[in-house]
């Protein structure tokens, strides 16, 4: 891969060039779906690892919308020809801050919401455990019979990272919770109350609704945002059921969204369960070269601060010097 400090350079160059037209001429049938997560006001955005993860700043979203409504027509309509898709996951407050750009540009978009998060003050697990590590005060914490110290960001992500690779080994997000609150409780976690407002507390039923009726599209997200690939056979086919019966209701679209979204967790497995749902079509959080109905690709730009960066990526340039250099 190509060295992060390298890559604006070499991508500016590609752009001068004009290797990014003709990427941007080659693949300009195609459609582009981008993934985000929570669009968050400038001046609630810190080094915390958890934004750094899954935060933009509004700014900085504002002007990425800038980049792509040059270049594309944006489109809530699957499989239309040269257009972009815009979609955020998991159905936080913070989608009202995103509506409020997307709206300069009379933009829609599809939001993915997990059926537990609607109206909820508790944030789903997998965000409880990541703003545990995010903003618990350092020290050192015993979690899982080890003593871990809890110091800077990076730290602080690479702690949580190994946490939940333990879940790939033995699904037990329940006692991992109650784990980590008795080592520092949640609600005692220094979250300034306005963010936690925006990230941490779901939509509620109608500001989903004034969404739909703003042309935005509510699609599926499972029902707790589980692990799916780590589901039983029954478990499975629950979550995709009780999404299914939403449909026409909570939400207006057949368009779903795998929780994490990559090819641990979208198994041959769980794609075939979503295929016998009520869904058409279902989005991956990655590139997918084999992509089909039920494994369509996003693309993520939102870590990028450098236009050829984002130029690269929509061009195409990007997925194709990562399949070449392999």
């Amino acid at each position: 891969m190509l060295n992060r400090k390298l890559r604006p350079f070499i991508y500016g160059l590609c752009y001068y060039l004009g290797i990014l037209s003709l990427f941007y001429r080659i693949n300009r049938k195609k459609q582009r779906i981008l993934v985000f997560h929570h669009i968050i006001p400038d001046e609630y955005m810190n080094n915390s690892f958890e934004q750094a993860i899954v935060c933009t700043s509004r700014s900085r979203f504002d002007w990425m919308m800038s980049i792509v409504n040059k270049r594309f027509e944006v489109t809530t309509e699957l499989g239309r020809s040269g257009s972009v898709i815009i979609t955020f996951d998991d159905g936080y407050r913070a989608a009202l801050i995103a509506d409020e750009v997307l709206a300069k540009r009379a933009n829609k978009a599809y939001f993915f919401m997990p059926i537990s998060n609607v109206g909820s003050f508790v944030p789903l697990w997998i965000d409880r455990i990541m703003a545990w590590f995010a903003y618990v005060p350092e020290g050192e914490y015993t979690i899982a019979n080890r003593k871990v110290r809890i110091g800077d960001s990076l730290s602080r992500q690479l702690a949580f990272s190994s946490l939940i690779d333990t879940l790939y080994e033995k699904y037990d997000k329940d006692s991992t919770i109650e784990m980590l609150g008795a080592a520092y409780p949640y609600e005692a976690l220094p979250i300034d109350p306005a963010y936690f407002d925006l990230r941490f507390k779901g939509l509620t039923e109608e500001e989903l609704l004034v969404l739909k009726r703003k042309g935005h599209k509510i699609g599926g997200h499972s029902v707790r945002h589980d692990i799916l690939s780590m589901l039983d056979e029954r478990e499975l086919r629950s979550d995709f059921k009780a999404c299914s019966e939403r449909v026409g209701s909570l939400y207006n679209t057949d368009l779903y969204a795998y929780p994490y979204g990559h090819k641990r967790d979208v198994t041959p497995r769980v794609i075939k369960e979503c295929a016998q749902s009520a869904f058409a079509f279902a989005v991956m959080n990655e590139y997918n070269a084999e992509a089909s109905e039920y494994s369509l690709s996003r693309m993520n730009i939102s870590h990028y601060h450098s236009r050829f960066e984002i130029e690269a990526s929509l061009s195409g340039f990007t997925q194709w010097l990562k399949k070449w250099l392999r």
